[in-house]
């Protein structure tokens, strides 16, 4: 199994290459790594487990994660901001993951998979992938990251999902139904995609931040056009149109008098699309 990665710093042999039967988190395996090996040593590093205890999403959030499904984590090292155009690398790193995961899942399971901002992938209206970044836990590395993925390759039941709300109390109101992708998906010939998918959307991140805002945008149906409630951790909800992306990352929401109001992923606790089709459906990518 090991022979099927391509670690996310393109060297050979990977910094290190993990695979678990079980972990209570994936991104917490690879933030000891880090911990204990430096940055240095450690970006490019994979983590891989068959199953977690307590798969991590946004805001406190868990991730069910039965065994049978691909929980991946990768260290990182975002390159530095370069000023053109104005955008911290580190905020843009979830949209690259995304377009990471969506292009793998399209590639290896063969379904038109698709971006919900900031960091979800449906397939068939429902949540079939997440994304989750963490930066910070090098104090002395501030730019090494964690990127953790996690696919539902097996049914996952309602019941599980109940999550935390803004407050931190357990709550189950709006938990949209889980998906999973269609029986037989190779788990590690997927990984590796996944893993190849993420350098080449760390490339573009690094190369062409504008370019990498606009690939998103076509894995996302509803990144245009679509009307949207956002309702927010510390104000008002907030409801509109969605209208692509903003500079660094956040969702623009065009309000109802006009104004623009740009989302970040720090301050959004859910949105929430209208059932219909966007105004304007958006060309895919293939990655």
């Amino acid at each position: 199994m090991r022979t099927a990665f391509l670690d996310a710093s393109r060297t050979r042999p990977a910094p290190f290459i993990g695979i678990w039967g079980r972990v209570a988190s994936t991104n917490e395996v690879a933030k000891a790594i880090a911990l204990d090996a430096g940055a240095g040593r450690s970006a490019g590093s994979v983590v891989m487990a068959e199953a977690q205890t307590q798969g991590k999403g946004r805001f406190g959030r868990s991730w069910v994660s039965p065994p049978g499904g691909l929980y991946l984590s990768v260290l990182v090292e975002p390159p530095a901001a370069s000023g053109e155009p104005p955008a911290d690398p580190l905020t843009l790193l979830p949209l690259a993951a995304g377009v990471a995961v969506a292009r793998a899942v399209r590639r290896v399971a063969g379904v038109p998979a698709e971006l919900r901002w900031p960091n979800d992938l449906d397939w068939d209206g429902r949540k079939v992938a997440g994304v989750l970044a963490e930066v910070g836990f090098r104090r002395d590395s501030p730019r090494l990251a964690v990127v953790g993925f996690g696919v539902n390759l097996t049914p996952v039941s309602l019941s599980e999902t109940v999550t935390a709300d803004a407050s931190g109390s357990p709550s189950a109101t709006g938990v949209r139904a889980p998906g999973w992708l269609p029986k037989g998906v190779d788990r590690v010939g997927l990984a590796r995609a996944l893993v190849m998918s993420l350098h080449g959307a760390l490339d573009l991140l690094r190369e062409d931040p504008a370019l990498l805002r606009t690939g998103w945008e076509s894995l996302s149906p509803t990144a245009r056009g679509c009307p949207c409630d956002v309702r927010l951790r510390a104000a008002a909800p907030v409801r509109g149109t969605t209208d692509g992306l903003g500079a660094e990352g956040g969702l623009r929401v065009r309000g109802d008098g006009g104004g623009i109001r740009v989302v970040t992923e720090s301050d959004a606790v859910r949105i929430v699309h209208a059932s219909g089709r966007p105004r304007r459906a958006p060309g895919t990518a293939s990655g």
